[in-house]
């Protein structure tokens, strides 16, 4: 007999929009974070756990529902039906050793490349490597559900279930993405657009008088594969704060830094030659808290351009030309000044979910995508994930994502820095990617020697 349900959908923003789009011609995009944890735990409580976090946010239990005109976000109801899904999503995967870098690489790498059906759910994958002291958890969600920052709410909450503590029903928020970068004043419009588009304008004729580094790469009409690759830094994060301390920047522009220098050593007679970094910005500060928002779950990301050039610079002058050029970017989100790039990106989906995706394919026939040198985003030192006084804890965290273009996650958890590759499998070799992995991390050590730290002493120590 049928049954009536309520049937309440939720709008999608433009970057979700986007991801409904070319979810068939990029692969799935996902984001796959590997979890260590320091003791043994039972696969009955990993697996009671994981569908808690499925009942406590709804946006897990999230569909793609097509419009007439739109697409939307429907929740399903916490069913039997999600039942049936989630013993799809979760698997335990006892064959695979759980102290086996390379086997762990390789599965990672696996989720990469997994399909998730956006309407029908679930949009969440879980699996669970048992072992007698160190067990492995995957836990992987399609970024049209959610961000890194997403990813990190519930990674934390996983935790706290694991540890036997509680946690809270979070609440269905999809505000559009507009009002993270407009002024909350109507009238301030105009003046904000001319400065955003100016800024625009002066940064493409800027860009196309450059002669922008990347790895060799093989154009192909299609996109290939996912690929991954684990990179650790060979210094500890006490010895990189220390550095760029010393330098007077930031840890993350300290790593930034390295990663523009380690492209414009690719060019060191081009006066032209110029690194080009995209730096992804979290945007849920910038919402108005007259809005009363919660911790917004979904997709609430910036991003602004890096643009270094001068190969000739000394590596303390490109550490702080680089911290100039992030504050200015920050700088830019806190004015309003990047309304007119996200005004016209909010008008995307009246383009439609086939004309976005006939798009896409076109770029990437035509070799017309925005080019860059890599894409770096940062979730920082992510201790918090594992709560106050646990015993169950996280000891390993290697988070990645699916991108069309060379990206770089930037991570630190117990000392170590982790920055992760990822990229398309067409574009680069294992190989290749593994050799400017090690040219990157000669340039942290030039960048450590040059703030003055005895990179031998310190190990040492």
């Amino acid at each position: 007999m049928a049954h009536a349900v309520e049937d309440i959908t939720y709008p999608l923003n433009r970057t979700e929009h986007g991801y409904a789009a070319i979810d068939g011609a990029a692969g799935t995009m996902v984001q796959p974070y590997l979890l260590r944890l320091n003791v043994s735990v039972a696969e009955a409580d990993v697996r009671r756990a994981m569908r808690s976090l499925v009942t406590h946010h709804p946006r897990l239990r999230g569909v793609v529902a097509p419009g007439k005109y739109f697409c939307r976000l429907r929740i399903l109801p916490d069913d039997e039906l999600v039942d049936h899904l989630f013993n799809v999503a979760y698997r335990v995967e006892a064959h695979i050793d759980a102290l086996d870098q390379a086997e762990l690489e390789a599965y990672q790498n696996q989720m990469l490349n997994e399909v998730m059906p956006l309407e029908r759910g679930l949009n969440v994958h879980m699996r669970f490597i048992p072992h007698a002291s160190q067990p492995v958890i995957f836990f992987c969600l399609h970024h049209l559900f959610g961000d890194g920052r997403t990813c990190m709410q519930l990674v934390a909450d996983l935790l706290k279930l694991l540890n036997g503590q509680s946690i809270e029903v979070q609440p269905v928020e999809t505000p559009s993405m507009i009002g993270a970068v407009s002024p909350q004043l109507w009238w301030r419009w105009p003046a904000h657009i001319w400065r955003s588009r100016k800024h625009k304008v002066n940064e493409a004729k800027r860009l196309a008088g450059l002669h922008i580094q990347q790895l060799p790469m093989r154009v192909t009409p299609h996109f290939s594969v996912n690929a991954m690759r684990h990179y650790r830094v060979s210094m500890g994060s006490a010895v990189l704060r220390q550095a760029a301390r010393n330098l007077g920047v930031s840890l993350n522009t300290f790593m930034v830094s390295a990663v523009a220098q380690s492209f414009l050593d690719q060019a060191v007679d081009d006066p032209k030659a110029a690194a080009v970094i995209r730096i992804s910005v979290d945007l849920r500060k910038h919402y108005p808290e007259s809005r009363g928002f919660g911790p917004l779950w979904g997709n609430h990301v910036g991003a602004f351009l890096v643009t270094e050039d001068d190969p000739r610079k000394t590596l303390p002058d490109r550490v702080r030309s680089v911290g100039a050029h992030v504050k200015e970017g920050l700088d830019r989100f806190n004015r309003r000044e990047m309304f007119w790039t996200y005004l016209l990106e909010e008008s995307m989906p009246l383009l439609g979910r086939t004309l976005i995706g006939h798009i896409a394919h076109q770029l990437k026939r035509k070799n017309k995508f925005p080019k860059i040198s890599c894409h770096c985003t940062s979730l920082g030192d992510v201790s918090h994930i594992n709560p106050p006084g646990a015993d169950v804890k996280v000891v390993e965290f290697i988070p990645i994502v699916t991108s069309v273009a060379l990206l770089m996650v930037m991570t630190e958890l117990d000392g170590v820095f982790t920055m992760p590759v990822s990229w398309q499998r067409s574009d680069n070799t294992v190989e290749e990617i593994d050799a400017y992995t090690a040219r990157l991390d000669q340039t942290f050590i030039r960048l450590v020697s040059e703030a003055g730290i005895d990179l031998e002493g310190s190990q040492a120590a």
